[in-house]
């Protein structure tokens, strides 16, 4: 009898955390909206003061830093190996087998799939800009915040053959899984809790892929960054990968090779569309890539503040190139809003016809492979509750849900009570 209570004890326990953990909400806007970046770690060696060339790039780092005001999700720590460094700190120093001082290493968030880290070098702007921030990593986020479901960065292996039919499957099946995935139905009492910030029915599946080759000297470092998320990815240099990335800049996991099928494809979206099973982050899979994006401004909506992401304007590698996207962003949206009044009428003319070749080929746009998804300049707002008879749904669902909780307590508490009562005897 006492074997059996045990269990189901541990039964009802599990039950009831599962309870309470668990939410309707799609796992890939949840994490969008709250699961919070974790932080790269750049750790500088050096050996004694430094010199005021490398003192301008650690003031990068500060609280008045560039770094920090464009929201990296990294942190620095300082590593004088004149002074008394830690065992761990010196066994990272000893294992980059480099005579450059400063050096700095960059590592993934714990635990740390490469422990030695995934890149080391010189303390300089331009490798900082590099680290922090790239046109790849902008275009990611751009498409995440507009209401991607996920973008999928298709990294090349150099051979032509190979990377073509993996491409054009990935492609292929990402439309597929477009028109036959579901996305869960979101409670009222989710959406009452604040676990959702938009309307539900403005969440759309939608599946982006960018392409990458291993050359691109632009993404060096983000490629690089790619290939450490895993820590036996760097074993498959000749095949070419598939990572989904979503939230703010989570890659799940790699598809690699012959590994880029319809039914992983199927699964690791069927992973990303489904209800939330599981709010803590570390319980679920993945690793945060490094990203220079707010999103705790850009995400959560707002009517005061457009959604745009600031370029590095402090960064050497990145001013010149941030002025201009700066100022594509404000012509787009200048565009956007003649072209939207010009065509009020033609639009409220044709409300009522469809053409069915122009509803095929919006349909087939979803999936692009080249150009960016629009960032919207403000965020939806959730509409006003309406009549009597949604209230009182509402009202049930909370009703039912906070009776399931207090269920699941009482049956652990009656059968730890018995447990008890048995072991006395």
């Amino acid at each position: 009898m006492r074997r059996f209570l045990t269990p189901v004890t541990l039964l009802g326990a599990l039950l009831t955390t599962t309870v309470i953990w668990a939410c309707s909400v799609p796992v890939f806007r949840y994490a969008l909206e709250r699961w919070p970046a974790d932080k790269y770690s750049a750790v500088v060696f050096h050996r004694g003061p430094l010199q005021p060339q490398h003192q301008k790039v650690i003031d990068l780092f500060g609280k008045e830093g560039e770094i920090t005001r464009q929201a990296a999700n990294v942190e620095l720590r300082l590593v004088d190996l004149d002074g008394d460094p830690a065992p761990q700190d010196l066994e990272l120093w000893k294992r980059q087998q480099s005579d450059t001082l400063p050096l700095l290493v960059m590592r993934t968030p714990p635990p740390a799939p490469v422990p030695v880290g995934f890149w080391s070098g010189e303390l300089t702007e331009e490798n900082v800009a590099r680290l922090i921030d790239s046109p790849l990593r902008q275009k990611i986020a751009k498409q995440l915040i507009a209401g991607q479901t996920a973008v999928w960065v298709f990294l090349e292996s150099g051979d032509q053959a190979k990377d073509k039919a993996g491409l054009e499957l990935l492609t292929k099946e990402l439309k597929r899984m477009e028109k036959t995935l579901k996305l869960p139905e979101i409670e009222q009492a989710d959406i009452e809790q604040g676990l959702v910030s938009v309307a539900p029915e403005s969440l759309k599946l939608k599946f982006n892929v960018v392409s990458l080759s291993r050359d691109e000297v632009a993404e060096d470092y983000f490629t690089r960054m790619l290939i450490a998320t895993e820590n036996d990815l760097h074993e498959f240099s000749d095949e070419p990968m598939a990572l989904p990335v979503f939230g703010r800049g989570r890659v799940l996991y790699a598809l690699i090779g012959k590994g880029i099928n319809p039914g992983t494809i199927e699964q690791a979206c069927r992973d990303l569309t489904g209800p939330c099973t599981c709010q803590v982050k570390d319980q679920n899979p993945g690793t945060d890539l490094l990203m220079a994006v707010n999103w705790e401004k850009l995400v959560i909506p707002s009517t005061q503040e457009e959604k745009e992401i600031p370029p590095l304007t402090g960064l050497t590698s990145f001013s010149k190139q941030g002025e201009e996207s700066a100022r594509s962003l404000k012509m787009s949206k200048d565009a956007e809003q003649k072209a939207a009044t010009t065509s009020a009428k033609s639009d409220q003319e044709s409300a009522g016809e469809a053409d069915p070749k122009t509803e095929q080929a919006s349909a087939e746009t979803k999936v692009q492979t080249q150009e960016d998804a629009p960032l919207p300049a403000r965020a939806g707002e959730l509409p006003a509750a309406g009549a009597a008879g949604t209230t009182e749904t509402t009202q049930g669902d909370s009703l039912m849900r906070n009776l399931l909780i207090l269920a699941a307590f009482a049956v652990v508490i009656i059968v730890a009570a018995s447990y008890i009562v048995m072991a006395r005897k």
